[in-house]
């Protein structure tokens, strides 16, 4: 049983590891972020988990950022979610 538990770890650890070097990590500009807390809009609910690459819905209207137009955001519990208007991907939530 030992053996089995301890397998299962390192099968956990390991493909853990794997997901984490897959992560692409986009760096919005700071105006964007500052754009976005600063211009706060009526939340959205999203079904599921929102997290750093997950897809939008279609149906969840983004709101543009001016001066940056790859860029969109939404609010979701009182936070701001930037979403790539390309892809519809979140790529950034605050923390």
């Amino acid at each position: 049983m030992k053996r089995i538990l301890l397998a299962t770890a390192v099968m956990f650890a390991v493909s853990g590891g794997v997901f984490a070097q897959d992560a692409v990590v986009i760096d919005v500009p700071q105006p964007a972020r500052d754009y976005v807390i600063a211009h706060p809009t009526d939340p959205v609910v999203v079904e599921g988990d929102v997290a750093i690459g997950t897809a939008v819905p279609e149906d969840v209207k983004l709101v543009p950022i001016p001066d940056s137009p790859d860029y969109g955001y939404i609010y979701i519990d009182k936070q701001p979610v930037i979403v790539s208007m390309k892809d519809r991907k979140v790529v950034y939530m605050s923390k």
